[in-house]
Order: structure tokens, then sequence, then C-alpha cells
């Protein structure tokens, strides 16, 4: 922040104007959190960082509840996410896209489903047990 700071003073622009109002935006986000989690001893999921724990989380537990009611279920949900990183992963290759807004949606989705697929092979295999 500093070093975007004396950059400014220098030669300001617009990118560096932008860097810096995006680094502040965060650190009051983070500010905020940690006063939250102080006093509350909750956080108040405003930080992203905060936002995607949150999310990982929720999708570890749902994941584990389905495995855990509906076997099966969760079978398919293994062949339907290994079946969307193929056709994204096909599209991206073969750019079906049609804007370069389309492409992003899909590199997010596939990151998603990448980040899901190792949640489920995490839940397949056995836990080590070295003895």
């Amino acid at each position: 922040m500093k070093k975007i700071s004396d950059l400014l003073d220098k030669k300001p622009t617009a990118a560096l104007c932008q860097e810096m109002v995006s680094c502040d935006i965060l650190n009051k986000q983070a500010h905020l959190e940690l006063s939250s989690y102080n006093s509350t001893g909750i956080f108040a999921h405003v930080h992203p960082l905060v936002i995607e724990h949150k999310e990982k989380t929720n999708l570890l537990t749902s994941l584990q509840e389905l495995r855990a009611h509906d076997p099966e279920g969760f079978l398919q949900e293994v062949t339907n996410t290994t079946q969307n990183i193929r056709r994204i992963e096909s599209n991206i290759r073969q750019k079906k896209y049609k804007d370069e807004a389309t492409l992003i949606s899909w590199q997010k989705n596939l990151e998603y489903a990448k980040f899901k697929q190792k949640i489920l092979a995490s839940l397949i295999r056995p836990a080590d047990t070295t003895e």
C-alpha cells in the first residue's frame, strides 16, 4: 500500500488509483471481519476470503451428508462433476464461446468443478490408517 501511495505521488495513473482503492476496500473488509469476530465470535462474511471459505465449507458439508444418506446420489454427483469438467474443457478448447465474458464464466465454472472433484475424491478415498 505504501509503494502504491508513493507511485501515486510521483506519477498518478488510473490503474494505480484503482489498485489503491481496491486495496483500501479489502483492508476495510478485513478490519470489519476481525472486529466482528472479536466482539461476537462470528465472522461478518463480507471479505472475499471469508465468503470463499464459507462456500467451500458448505459444499464439503453437503457432499458429506449426501454420501452418508444417499450413496447412489453421491456417485451420480461424482459422475456429473467429471462429465461437466470434460464438457467445459472441450468447449474452451474448441473455442465455442461467443465473447470474453462467456469464456471467463466457463473458466470460473471449470475451476469450481475441479475443486468439487477434489473434494469428492477426498471423500471417496479411505483415510490413511498408518500405524
